[in-house]
């Protein structure tokens, strides 16, 4: 628990999507989703239910033969930190054709559309991961990243150091 929030305090980068310093005890900020912005700390992570996902990797050797390992992440839904602050689930038919985007410290940026996360099993897999194998994110990769854990190629949806959540709802009719 302590190692997220030292983590969290030692980079002062400011978010693309926010000015708010990171060196504040900021390490996600959340807007669009509720009448007002939201900004988590490590301490408000911590305090939030936890969901683990282990997920099976293949990993290349030297010899040509690959071996796969079990990973596992621990963190929150991101629908379920979406719902926190404030956005509607499955009733809210307003929020239905909202898209929201998820960005780093240094600009990198992946969408997710409403659909996919409140109403496909996709949801239950986009984890905004704060632990690995049972230990902090090294630096490299966040206090928090993101993982889109059902997507068949995990790269472009693999947020190092994730720092916003924007939601983009539909202004037209």
């Amino acid at each position: 628990m302590g190692a997220l929030a030292l983590q969290a305090a030692g980079a002062a980068v400011a978010c693309p999507v926010d000015s708010t310093p990171r060196g504040t005890g900021t390490v996600l900020t959340i807007q669009g989703a509720g009448p007002t912005p939201g900004a988590l700390t490590a301490a408000d992570l911590m305090s939030l239910p936890t969901t683990t996902l282990t997920q099976r990797q293949s990993v290349s050797s030297n010899q040509g033969a690959g071996t796969e390992r079990s990973v596992t992440f621990s963190g929150h839904l991101l629908r379920e930190l979406l719902l926190n602050a404030g956005l509607g689930g499955p009733t809210d038919r307003g929020a239905r054709a909202s898209v929201i985007e998820v960005v780093a410290t240094d600009g990198y940026r992946a969408l997710f559309s409403w659909g996919e996360l409140f109403n496909t099993p996709i949801g239950d897999q986009v984890l905004v991961i704060t632990q690995q194998d049972g230990k902090p994110l090294n630096p490299d990769a966040g206090p928090v990243s993101l993982r889109s854990l059902a997507d068949l190629r995990p790269g472009p949806r693999h947020v190092r150091n994730l720092c916003g959540v924007v939601v983009r709802r539909s202004t037209g009719g």
